[in-house]
């Protein structure tokens, strides 16, 4: 893991390998620049964390309330609220920008990253892990997306068909990994991770489903999905931790913070 000095530029490369990667065909999510910011917009959620904007290029503060207005109209055409993600201690007035324009701190969760010298797997008794594979059933494939939706159980709120299709897409294009945690041979976590360039790899999308917390779930999807990242050649794995339960799970496993996440919405 870099020195202090040289965490900076570690937050830097990974809000980056977000923020200005290419984004790939048939996924179903739209990629639009507006000023200082890139947003994105998915076709088959109204999740407000599949639709958000990050901040791309350096703004005079001054300027920053008409740039947030200008995202303001963007996010309203696609009916949709904004959400804007950040690393906090790389948009120095950002923040007080994105308040002063009606938006309210929804979140603010540690950004933290592990090396493969660092990283200390769990396996919980009772936890098995499963990758699924682009030619899994549709069964299995919604199943996960149930899981990471935080879904009912029941049929009230089905996964569509496109959903599952999107999904089996993103699997095959050879990048993404999702893996279902299970207890008693019952699904209880999922989770994800994305292979990206300059040796970085991204785990996100971590959920158990309530009845199935504290039995380290959790922390055995991460540990399965981080090693098949270095295993693939990636050096850094990041994630960030939605809540100080969950960062103190990821650090036993050896990630180290680097610095502050801030989601805002209107």
């Amino acid at each position: 893991m870099p020195d202090a000095t040289s965490l900076i530029d570690l937050a830097r490369r990974l809000e980056q390998s977000i923020s200005l990667a290419p984004m790939p065909t048939g996924t179903g999510i739209e990629s639009v620049s507006c000023g200082t910011f890139r947003a994105w917009f998915t076709s088959y959620t109204n999740n407000p964390q599949a639709n958000y904007a990050m901040p791309v290029t350096p703004t005079e503060p001054a300027a920053l309330g008409e740039a947030v207005d200008a995202l303001r109209t963007l996010f309203a055409a696609r009916a949709h609220k904004v959400r804007v993600e950040f690393v906090e201690e790389l948009w120095p007035g950002l923040a007080e920008a994105l308040q002063r324009s009606g938006l309210h701190l929804q979140a603010r969760e540690p950004l933290m990253a592990c090396v493969n010298s660092e990283f200390e797997p769990a396996s919980a008794p009772g936890v098995s892990v499963r990758l699924l594979s682009a030619d899994g059933s549709d069964s299995d494939l919604a199943a996960y997306l149930h899981i990471a939706g935080e879904r009912p159980a029941d049929a009230s709120r089905p996964i569509s068909d496109k959903a599952v299709a999107l999904l089996r897409e993103t699997l095959n294009s050879g990048n993404t990994t999702c893996a279902i945690g299970t207890i008693d041979a019952r699904a209880a976590a999922a989770g994800r991770s994305i292979a990206q360039d300059d040796g970085l790899g991204e785990i996100t999308s971590i959920v158990t489903l309530p009845e199935f917390r504290r039995r380290g779930a959790a922390a055995t999807v991460v540990s399965v999905l981080l090693r098949g990242l270095f295993a693939s050649g990636r050096n850094i794995g990041w994630l960030n931790a939605a809540n100080e339960e969950a960062r103190s799970v990821y650090a036993k496993l050896g990630f180290r913070s680097i610095g502050s996440l801030l989601n805002y919405e209107e």
